[in-house]
């Protein structure tokens, strides 16, 4: 028996996409994709040997949340009328686009009404602003839990990995509680993704590498304020935006304990910065060292999937932090100026 997934939200944000993105070539062609216009109308099934996706119309401007559900309820209704476990839908992915950077309450409406089996997809989260990210995060988070939200991009195949993952754990406990095959679905869903996972990764571990240099190096060029002090907000403005992007690059919803535990396997990272500010000559290493080391301590936790002991994230951050020593970041960052 193979999951159904139904994937829902407004029109334009993404949703037949995000389809492509997870299936292999040739499952959704390029004509489907309606870049923000509507394409779908009603439901489209693409179907793969690890799940059949459902590619719900969206909702529409003027629609209201009560007509864009019924619509929702009515397929799942007729599913459950057939009698046959195999038409049940399994999963629903709520998509979110990033751009708008809000949750509205229309959002919040739909996702309490199917609260159960639905995952928050943030779509297009390469699109997020650094005013964005901490607001659109405490909103989601009042909504649902932060193993319930993905943020995700289609176009850069970032958070699918971890779209899948909490995709078949959901999946997984549906069958085992319908006596469903649970073992031959997992079987074909990890065959099926094996491939894809490897690409994904490989792709998350490069931009979350960009991500940390870049961060490291706008540390060092913050640093050259010759003002005692008055980097230290924004050097501590830039580390967390790096850690949300970190997060994002992985798929994660970042709320203030998982940042603050993160900014804080230095074991002094602010106190760091302030006696950075008051010796000109150490300023850049000592910022750009210690932002590297947190966004290295960063990469590797949500690459555990955020199992990691604080312990082994501050070694971590040590190690990282060594290495950074050996790189020239005033010279770096005057050649990125």
């Amino acid at each position: 028996m193979k999951p159904n997934i139904l994937i829902c939200g407004k029109t334009g944000v993404g949703k037949t996409s995000l389809i492509q993105a997870v299936t292999h070539a040739g499952t959704v062609p390029d004509e489907a994709i309606g870049h923000a216009q509507p394409t779908t109308t009603g439901f489209d099934v693409y179907e793969t040997e690890a799940a059949n996706f459902i590619d719900c119309q969206g909702m529409e401007p003027g629609q209201t949340v009560d007509e864009y559900a019924a619509t929702l309820i009515s397929e799942v209704v007729k599913r459950l009328d057939t009698e046959q476990a195999e038409n049940l839908i399994h999963n629903i992915w709520y998509c979110i686009d990033a751009s708008g950077a809000r949750l509205q309450n229309a959002d919040a409406k739909l996702i309490t009404k199917f609260s159960e089996k639905v995952l928050l997809v943030i779509t297009k989260a390469e699109l997020l602003r650094k005013d964005q990210i901490g607001p659109l995060m405490e909103g989601m988070l009042q909504l649902l839990p932060p193993e319930r939200i993905v943020l995700i991009s289609s176009a850069k195949k970032n958070g699918l990995q971890q779209l899948l993952d909490k995709a078949q754990a959901m999946t997984e406990n549906a069958l085992d509680k319908a006596n469903g095959e649970v073992e031959g679905f997992r079987t074909r869903w990890e065959e099926y993704y094996a491939r894809m996972r490897q690409l994904w990764m490989a792709r998350m571990n490069a931009e979350a590498d960009e991500c940390i240099n870049w961060g490291a190096g706008r540390a060092a060029a913050i640093a050259l304020v010759p003002l005692p002090l008055a980097d230290v907000g924004p050097l501590i403005a830039n580390e967390a935006y790096m850690i949300y992007k970190l997060g994002a690059v992985y798929g994660y919803a970042i709320n203030k304990a998982i940042f603050t535990m993160l900014a804080g396997v230095t074991g002094g990272s602010i106190a760091g910065k302030l006696a950075a500010s008051f010796i000109p000559f150490l300023k850049i290493p000592i910022a750009a060292g210690i932002t590297y080391g947190v966004g290295k301590a960063a990469k590797a936790y949500f690459e555990s999937g955020m199992s990691l002991k604080p312990e082994e994230l501050r070694n971590m951050f040590l190690e990282a932090e060594q290495e950074a020593k050996e790189t020239n970041w005033k010279e770096k960052t005057q050649e990125d100026l």
